[in-house]
């Protein structure tokens, strides 16, 4: 009897193994075939349509605030304008359609037809993309995970309040340097600012950004759910 109890427990020690050795691969390939998210769409004036031949073959309309993955195809038609910001390089491009790109790891490369003028291209600080990357924020196809339980951080260290005073040292910087509609110093105070759980603060500067994008779908989600979270944190 205890001969077959064994038997039997190792068989199924076994399938449990195989099952989560399947699960791995299964996430494996998952991981392979999705691009890495290499930049973010900025700023969008008029339609414009993406798509990505290792995801989806079909065009769907662009969002504002969504992460870009690499070899992201965007056509964008006359009286349209996007704006791209690469996390790695801090490169920033504005584009007048009508204009097709594809985006690379830190740059936009012309598909087909070149378009009647040259983008406007400004460099940021490395340190604003890179932060807008990696922020726990509920962007349009964003590949950070952010998790729905509060972590209580309890007070701020030395060192984080530092950071955050650094920040905000940034943004007031760039906010001179770009233009009023741009709301790129916003979304980069406001990575920092969910950093570290700021919901207070990050519920004012969505504010003001709705303030300058009435009605942005993005926004509003991006508020609400920093509403809830400000709710449900001890």
């Amino acid at each position: 009897m205890r001969t077959r109890v064994r038997k039997a427990f190792s068989g199924m020690v076994w399938l449990s193994l195989l099952g989560l050795a399947w699960l791995l691969a299964v996430a494996g390939v998952q991981a392979q075939t999705s691009s890495p998210d290499v930049a973010m769409v900025t700023k969008l004036s008029g339609p414009a349509t993406y798509w990505n031949k290792g995801e989806q073959k079909q065009p769907a309309p662009v969002q504002a605030f969504m992460k870009v993955r690499q070899g992201d195809y965007f056509k964008i038609p006359p009286e349209s304008t996007l704006q791209i910001l690469y996390f790695a390089s801090g490169r920033q491009e504005t584009w007048k359609g009508p204009v097709t790109l594809l985006a690379g790891p830190e740059e936009s490369k012309i598909e087909g037809k070149m378009p009647p003028s040259s983008p406007e291209v400004k460099l940021l600080p490395a340190r604003v993309g890179k932060r807008i990357d990696c922020a726990p924020l509920p962007l349009p196809r964003s590949s950070v995970r952010y998790s729905g339980v509060i972590q209580t951080m309890g007070p701020l260290c030395a060192e984080a309040r530092k950071d955050l005073k650094d920040a905000e040292s940034i943004y007031q910087s760039l906010r001179q340097q770009v233009a009023t509609d741009d709301l790129t110093p916003e979304l980069y105070y406001l990575s920092v600012l969910a950093e570290y759980q700021q919901y207070p603060e990050m519920e004012k500067l969505l504010n003001s950004m709705l303030a300058k994008r009435p009605g942005d779908p993005a926004l509003k989600r991006m508020q609400d759910w920093v509403r809830r979270r400000g709710q449900s944190a001890p």
